[in-house]
């Protein structure tokens, strides 16, 4: 039976310790259905707290922990918890310094160390990750990037596998990460077969559909928050460099500089982010024809806005469409001829 420790915090997400706990038992459960009821588990899934002490989660829940030697563990979890700010991610991983020593034994003994979302953080902060490649949040690009600029970061992915490392991205994709270490410890067809059952799909690769690109790091430049402002009421106006930097009583040098500063970005790059979300929540929201919404967000060339569009969520406008559409009528926008282009 194998050992799985969740090293959980007072700000750890309580669906989310629920959920890990609930994954494991079910494929017990499913083993002792293939097995029969004599069958030993498959996992032992348990919560740590940093002091022994039970959990008291930000909802008034308390949750009893097993103290015993977690380090000896087969599998380590460092799940999500309630952080939003580069002060509180700070925080989390300090207040979580007491696992460090643990890990890193966990590690040269060779468990597998799994963590998602807010909980790279804390892996992070322990240096394993370090010249790494790991996967989080995407909300928390820029802070994590600021934060640990040696870990070699693939927000891209959903997945990301680095020796016995694993993360995972944002929130619920703990539920792949679970499917990944029960492939790890089971084996593909039983991975498969779980997943089919809570309706998980092995495929979800990727974090990209999911980004919203208008989403930028917050920073104290008030006249490139007016750019910003111009450029998010001007979409569909022709883009001009030059014009945009004497609109604002500034030399093109200058707000290119004072742009990267602020934003780690170019105008132009803002700009074609914003026309995509835009897109994005007309797709969304509304059944204009997709040549429609890509006038209104100041393309006239459809075949350039679709390699754009593909570039920003790995996916056709008319995809997108019916993956993310708020209304039960899948079949309300057939594709276009820029979808079928190409």
């Amino acid at each position: 039976m194998k050992q799985i420790a969740v090293l959980a915090t007072n700000s750890s997400i309580s669906s989310d310790l629920f959920g890990l706990l609930d994954f494991f038992e079910y494929c017990n459960v499913l083993w002792r259905y293939q097995q029969g009821e004599q069958a030993a588990p498959l996992f032992h899934c348990y919560l740590v707290s940093p002091d022994g002490k039970p959990l008291i989660l930000k909802q008034g829940v308390t949750l009893d922990v097993q103290p015993h030697n977690w380090q000896s563990a087969d599998v380590l979890i460092l799940p999500a918890a309630y952080a939003y700010s580069r002060a509180q991610l700070s925080t989390l991983a300090h207040q979580s310094s007491v696992y460090f020593a643990g890990l890193a034994q966990a590690q040269a003994q060779g468990s597998l160390i799994a963590a998602h979302c807010t909980g790279t953080f804390i892996l992070a902060g322990s240096g394993l990750l370090e010249h790494k490649s790991a996967t989080s949040s995407w909300f928390f690009k820029d802070v994590f990037q600021s934060l640990y600029p040696n870990v070699h970061l693939q927000l891209n992915k959903l997945l990301v596998q680095d020796g016995n490392l694993l993360t995972a991205g944002a929130t619920t994709a703990f539920m792949n990460l679970c499917l990944a270490l029960t492939e790890r410890l089971v084996g593909e067809q039983f991975a498969r077969q779980i997943g089919k059952i809570m309706l998980t799909d092995p495929n979800r690769s990727s974090q990209i559909p999911y980004m919203d690109l208008s989403v930028g790091q917050p920073h104290t430049d008030l006249l490139i928050a007016q750019v910003q402002k111009h450029l998010l009421k001007s979409l569909a106006e022709p883009f001009a460099l030059e014009a945009l930097a004497a609109q604002f009583h500034l030399t093109k040098r200058t707000l290119l500089r004072r742009f990267k500063a602020a934003l780690n970005d170019t105008p132009l790059n803002y700009l074609q982010r914003l026309r995509v979300e835009h897109a994005k929540r007309l797709l969304e929201t509304t059944n204009l024809p997709v040549e429609q919404i890509v006038l209104q967000v100041g393309y006239e060339d459809m075949s350039s806005f679709r390699k754009l569009f593909l570039n920003y969520t790995e996916l056709s406008p008319s995809q997108y469409r019916q993956k993310f559409m708020l209304q039960d009528d899948p079949d309300c926008c057939p594709a276009t001829s820029l979808d079928k282009a190409g």
